[in-house]
């Protein structure tokens, strides 16, 4: 049995939202709302990508256009590494 960071009411390890204070666990917080394991993955990883490639191949690597999507693509893919091993946090 796990307890709610903000208002310590316990909770059982596989419950998502706090039942006391409503309380959520994710991966992320956006928009006002916990978000999961596929969204992290979508948003920190496929998209950045999907995006900094077509630079590789057309633009091949030359100008400022492609390394800065690659600079973004790489830093997304950092933090998206680092939030998968903390795992889950809870958001209020």
């Amino acid at each position: 049995m796990a307890h709610c960071p903000y208002c310590l009411t316990p909770v059982a390890k596989k419950d998502v939202v706090c039942p006391a204070c409503g309380a959520e666990k994710g991966y992320l917080y956006f928009n006002r709302k916990s978000r999961g394991l596929l969204f992290l993955l979508a948003f920190g990883l496929l998209i950045p990508w999907l995006v900094a490639l077509p630079f590789l191949f057309y633009v091949q690597g030359m100008g400022t256009l492609f390394w800065l999507a690659v600079a973004v693509a790489v830093g997304l893919t950092i933090l998206t590494i680092q939030r998968l091993i903390v795992g889950t946090t809870w958001y209020r």
